[in-house]
């Protein structure tokens, strides 16, 4: 394997673990919006909820922020 075939495969498992903790976090605030949710907090679960599936469809459209 060259030296650049190992950087493409390092880059990938480094892609699959940042995917993985991403998953784990999102999961966990869905995690605590459903608490939330149990308790009576309707409106922090849904506020939860709609961050997931904001970050889910790859963030909100900004003026000031320019998208790679």
């Amino acid at each position: 394997m060259s030296s650049t075939e190992n950087g493409h495969l390092e880059a990938a498992q480094d892609n699959s673990f940042v995917q993985a903790g991403w998953e784990a976090a999102l999961r966990e605030i869905q995690h605590q919006a459903t608490h939330l949710e149990a308790r009576g907090a309707v409106r922090g679960a849904v506020t939860l909820y709609d961050a997931i599936r904001i970050a889910r469809a790859g963030g909100l459209n900004c003026e000031h922020q320019t998208r790679f």
